[in-house]
């Protein structure tokens, strides 16, 4: 990975020479993807690295979900009548294509799109989660940095470009980062600052929070109140860790067992063979040890498992293939190693 981006200060926070460096390779045209079940903070990203990308001087920019976006992103683009065409599978014409991926650095958060990643002519990786993962070795285009949303990062790329946005894209960018930051328990002073800028450009607070705000689905309801019927739970220290298996909504149920009162929560779904694990810690019990999910716990799970893993400070995951039980347990014994001796 490049080291241009390591400069310190808000508007020094990304590299444009990077992105001058692949529109140079990707004039006739591009494709923009994010993760599976495009999440708001991907779409905003996307969306925004369209516009930078067309305003850059390429000529045609496809954006791609991988098997649609998620019941909220499709609310928020309903909402601010943004209406987009995109893929939801790969197409043969543009699998040749340079690829931005935005929001996403491991291949199999891709699903089949993953395929178009090996193949594109040459890609460009911009993302927000650490420790990177396998596309960042792929290219010598990344933007990889510790910030609450990828979508600060592409919105600094725009500016970098003096890409002009209007008040509906001002409005979703504000939107990804108010839902990655989870309405800035995750902060930065650039994140505050580019808040800052959107606001003074035409962003629009009150509808970004209106759109946000959504009751949950009855399924998911459901998930998180088994969830918390099945976790077992285990005491390191002074810390109280909640460990559960469900069929859907891992997250979800991770920051409902938060909610509860654990200071760690793990959960982990299994299916087809493959296992997805989320990790959530409180506030309290990531200033007090200092370990990181992302670094200390997700991608050490991926090290010892063969999959992948990574996230942020307190919020986390890992896929793989094994079953629920060696991933929790596995799990388990990193913390334990992370923290000291468990009590039960």
């Amino acid at each position: 990975m490049l080291e241009r981006l390591k400069r310190k200060g808000c508007r020094q926070l990304v590299d444009p020479g990077i992105l001058q460096d692949f529109v140079s390779l990707a004039r006739e045209g591009a494709v923009v993807l994010t993760h599976l079940n495009a999440d708001p903070d991907a779409v905003a990203s996307s969306l925004l690295m369209r516009e930078v990308l067309l305003a850059s001087g390429v000529e045609e920019v496809v954006v791609a979900f991988p098997e649609g976006m998620s019941r909220l992103s499709r609310r928020v683009l309903s909402g601010l009548d943004i209406r987009v065409d995109c893929l939801e599978s790969p197409v043969r014409h543009v699998e040749k294509r340079p690829v931005v991926a935005v929001d996403v650095s491991n291949c199999n958060q891709l699903g089949a799109f993953c395929s178009v990643i090996r193949g594109a002519r040459c890609l460009m990786v911009v993302d927000h989660h650490i420790p990177p993962g396998d596309l960042v070795q792929l290219t010598p285009y990344s933007i990889v940095q510790r910030e609450p949303a990828s979508t600060i990062l592409v919105y600094h790329l725009a500016k970098s470009m003096d890409v002009e946005l209007d008040a509906k894209l001002l409005t979703l960018t504000l939107i990804g980062i108010l839902f990655d930051s989870r309405r800035f328990v995750h902060v930065t002073p650039t994140a505050l600052r580019v808040t800052a800028e959107l606001l003074e450009r035409g962003a629009d607070y009150r509808k970004a929070l209106s759109l946000l705000e959504e009751r949950m689905s009855l399924s998911e309801r459901i998930a998180r109140l088994k969830g918390a019927q099945r976790s077992s739970m285990v005491r390191y220290g002074d810390y109280l860790v909640a460990v559960s298996e469900i069929g859907s909504y891992e997250a979800s149920v991770a920051r409902a067992l938060i909610s509860l009162g654990a200071d760690v929560a793990i959960v982990a779904r299994e299916r087809g063979g493959e296992c997805r694990v989320s990790i959530r810690v409180s506030s309290d019990f990531r200033s007090k040890t200092g370990v990181s999910v992302g670094r200390d716990l997700a991608a050490s799970l991926a090290e010892k498992l063969g999959g992948e893993g990574g996230g942020h400070d307190m919020a986390g995951g890992f896929n793989g293939k094994c079953s629920a039980g060696v991933a929790l347990r596995e799990a388990l014994r990193i913390l334990a190693n992370k923290i000291g001796g468990m009590e039960q």
